[in-house]
């Protein structure tokens, strides 16, 4: 479902005047009413999920800025992608690989914390340093997914390629790929065309879905007189709560996210819920 830029303006107008304005601190952990269980886990999980994934997109962000000052990336030679995995002291290694008959190996590996790359650089060496047994896994599924991602009838909602997001197996062994609609304008963030592919240890796809049925490229300009936005309200069809990607999304945006599930607005801000409005319009 599509939402026009007028009702989207006017849902706005009324959950400003609920939720309180622009400027006030961060809502009260009460004014959250989840009481179903299954729901609660629900959005627990997917508040966590948003959570790495803004931490793990951010390392490979500024791993590949680190990266393109150390060689000219218009002639990549035998690299292939990137990779995140967490470290021992809480910081996470972006690994940049590379591809040959004997397979992957490691490019380039950096260290970052939080937004900031602290150590690392291209891989030295006669011999070449193969991907672990994990990572090996990660790149192999990234592979799979590309693969599954083409059999889908799904587009992306901007014309730059898409960004890739890999998380690590979880304890069953399944790794979650994500494919971004990147971000291409400044105050404009895509709601829409997001995807999760899932790849089962065997490299089975062990699920796959998309995030919305349209595109949401939302607005968060200032006003003709300098107002700041209170924040942008999405419909969503596909899920009785936020999914991961509201949360992973609000981290970007420097308002709140107003998702409309049914008569419930869900109050997001900076990738955490801090309110729900019920019986919202009634």
């Amino acid at each position: 479902m599509n939402i026009s830029r007028s009702w989207v303006g006017a849902a706005l107008l009324a959950i400003a005047a609920t939720a309180g304005s622009v400027g006030s601190p961060a809502v009260a952990q009460d004014k959250v009413t989840i009481e179903d269980p299954a729901i609660l886990a629900q959005v627990e999980q997917a508040e966590q999920l948003g959570r790495d994934m803004y931490r793990y997109d951010q390392a490979a962000w500024h791993a590949t800025d680190a990266l393109a000052e150390a060689i000219d990336m218009s002639d990549p030679g035998d690299l292939r992608g990137y990779l995140v995995e967490p470290l021992g002291n809480g910081n996470l290694s972006t690994v940049f690989f590379g591809e040959d008959e004997d397979g992957f190996y490691e490019f380039a590996l950096y260290e970052v914390a939080g937004s900031d790359v602290i150590g690392g650089g291209i891989v030295e060496g006669a011999e070449k340093t193969r991907l672990s047994p994990m990572l090996a896994a990660m790149a192999a599924a990234r592979t799979a997914a590309v693969e599954e991602l083409g059999r889908q009838d799904w587009g992306f909602c901007t014309r730059n390629p898409a960004n890739t997001l890999i998380l690590p197996p979880d304890e069953q062994g399944v790794i979650a790929v994500y494919f971004l609609t990147s971000t291409t304008e400044q105050d404009v963030y895509p709601f829409g065309g997001h995807y999760r592919i899932e790849i089962a240890a065997d490299g089975s796809v062990a699920g796959a879905r998309e995030f919305t049925k349209t595109c949401l490229n939302m607005e968060l300009r200032p006003g003709p007189n300098g107002e700041q936005p209170v924040g942008v309200a999405v419909s969503h069809l596909l899920d009785s709560s936020p999914t991961e990607l509201h949360f992973f999304q609000s981290r970007y945006a420097p308002a709140k996210v107003f998702v409309m599930i049914e008569d419930t607005v869900w109050v997001i801000e900076d990738g955490e819920l801090v309110e729900t409005i019920e019986d919202f319009g009634k």
